[in-house]
């Protein structure tokens, strides 16, 4: 794995903010339209968002700071 790179926090919000966007957005279109493609998408969002996650965790910063609610994995796994 390559050396982490400094990174303006507010950029950082924002590239995970939009990441998040088109994450929820992934999981309404799944519950609108059910197939393989769209669960794929969905499931493919929330593994990037899962390990953005756990490396801001690794490298003690708090998910909460960059836009992270507490029940963010809840929509992935709601049926």
């Amino acid at each position: 794995m390559s050396e982490p790179i400094n990174m303006d926090k507010a950029v950082m919000k924002y590239i995970i903010g939009s990441v998040m966007e088109y994450a929820y957005e992934s999981v309404e279109r799944e519950k609108s339209d059910p197939c393989e493609f769209n669960e794929g998408r969905k499931l493919a969002f929330y593994e990037v968002l899962d390990t953005i996650y756990n490396r801001l965790d690794i490298y003690d910063q708090d998910p909460k700071d960059f836009g992270y609610p507490d029940d963010w994995e809840k929509p992935f796994f709601a049926k």
